[in-house]
């Protein structure tokens, strides 16, 4: 267990120590505190406790000072001490007992032998008639003991148990709780545990901690609440702002079919320059062609292919040329499609470059790439593309070459009747260049 996730406890005075009879744990300082707000119980609602001796509270305050000053053996060999005196006619009382298990807890845990500590403080809560606070105190302690070994059952139902006991339980103890139930798999009492950990913050006009909405998330999300999954990241991305939640934001409304929200998502992670992957930028350009803003697809697409944040392949040169194609800037989408069909060798993306450059009065070179796509096999459509090549045929004045093309075309039903139109109209024209031929010779 690292230190960071290590539980926490509060070494207080010999005095505190021995009338409060609990050792405050805490997963942090705030889950301590949380323990400590259960000790005013005490004084409101007394057991019947038996009596801690003067001279029993003297040796325990010996062995305090030596635990506290780093002498934890020195500390032991007290207890054990004391155990051996005090036994017959002399026995240690419950309450006394309680301690004695309590202070060797303490001693555990700081070893860091957290089965070891779990053990005593179980014996504390074993004695008769403890005091609320020492009770309520020690069941923190316990709960999250059991958080930290992983034993989320155990956990839940010391915790469930210690809010019967506590006094204006603090909002950490009911987001400890709900890790608890998180992990058992028990979603629902897990989200109710954090709305209630919320609402306490409110009330106490304390911030809320980003861990809490992250556990909110993830119990959202494995309750198949989508919706609140996304309202959980929203503000997450709002208060931290940090690459993974508006990105999972994005996921989650892309699974919602808010596609508006889900571009507006990663259109801040890309603008606050958190998008680096190559997928999540091709992400962030389709849903920009989906929103019919095909310039900004394509600026994303050209700055991550300059970056070499965008592989320079056939698939994202073409998705490039169709964002430039759509934006209505033609000659540098043939530029980038020439590029993708001579790496790709796809004959349907010479297909897209000769109709591209039939749009753009590039005959000569139309031909040319509708002849390449047609040695590649055409095409998906390779009677569309012997259209295209009779256009450009036509438009260079190579008549008999264009009709080839047309007739060519017509021998697929799909284009037959377009095919045919364009037969009966090349021959008209030839038709009347040769006559006009003839009237010109006479």
């Amino acid at each position: 267990m690292t230190a960071r996730h290590r539980p926490r406890v509060l070494v207080r005075s010999a005095l505190a120590l021995l009338l409060a009879g609990a050792v405050a744990g805490g997963v942090d300082g705030a889950h301590a505190q949380g323990a400590q707000n259960a000790q005013p119980l005490e004084l409101r609602r007394t057991r019947a406790t038996p009596t801690l001796r003067h001279d029993v509270f003297t040796r325990l305050a010996a062995a305090q000072r030596a635990a506290e000053a780093g002498n934890l053996d020195g500390a032991e060999r007290l207890l054990a001490a004391l155990e051996r005196e005090f036994s017959g006619a002399r026995a240690l009382n419950s309450y006394e007992l309680a301690n004695v298990h309590n202070f060797r807890a303490y001693i555990h845990y700081t070893r860091q032998d957290y089965p070891a500590a779990i053990l005593a403080w179980e014996r504390v809560l074993a004695q008769p008639d403890l005091p609320q606070a020492m009770e309520a105190g020690t069941r923190y302690s316990l709960a999250q003991l059991y958080v930290a070994t992983s034993d989320w059952k155990r956990a839940a139902a010391m915790l469930e148990a210690w809010f019967r006991l506590a006094d204006d339980p603090a909002p950490e103890s009911h987001v400890l709780l709900a890790q608890a139930h998180y992990q058992l798999g028990q979603h629902a009492e897990a989200l109710a545990a954090i709305e209630r950990a919320l609402a306490e913050a409110r009330s106490r006009g304390q911030p809320p901690r980003e861990n809490w909405y992250l556990l909110q998330r993830m119990a959202s999300y494995a309750s198949g609440d989508l919706k609140a999954t996304a309202k959980a990241l929203g503000v997450l991305a709002e208060r931290w702002p940090r690459k993974e939640y508006f990105v999972q934001l994005a996921g989650i409304l892309g699974e919602l079919g808010d596609a508006g929200r889900q571009l507006a998502a990663l259109e801040i992670a890309y603008r606050g320059g958190w998008l680096d992957g190559e997928r999540e930028l091709l992400n962030l350009a389709y849903l920009y062609l989906g929103n019919e803003t095909p310039i900004r697809a394509a600026r994303v697409l050209e700055r991550g292919l300059e970056d070499g944040r965008i592989a320079p392949g056939a698939r994202n040169l073409e998705l490039l040329g169709a964002a430039l194609r759509q934006a209505r800037e033609n000659r540098r989408a043939i530029e980038v499609l020439e590029r993708a069909a001579r790496d790709g060798g796809d004959a349907e993306l010479w297909v897209r470059v000769a109709g591209l450059q039939l749009e753009e009065n590039a005959d000569e070179q139309a031909v040319a790439a509708a002849r390449r796509a047609l040695e590649l096999g055409g095409g998906r459509r390779p009677d569309s593309t012997r259209i295209v090549l009779g256009m450009a045929l036509y438009n260079l004045g190579r008549h008999a070459e264009a009709r080839a093309a047309f007739a060519e075309a017509a021998r697929d039903e799909r284009s037959r009747q377009s095919a045919e139109q364009w037969l009966r109209f090349l021959d008209a024209e030839i038709a009347r260049a040769e006559q006009l031929a003839r009237d010109l010779d006479r």
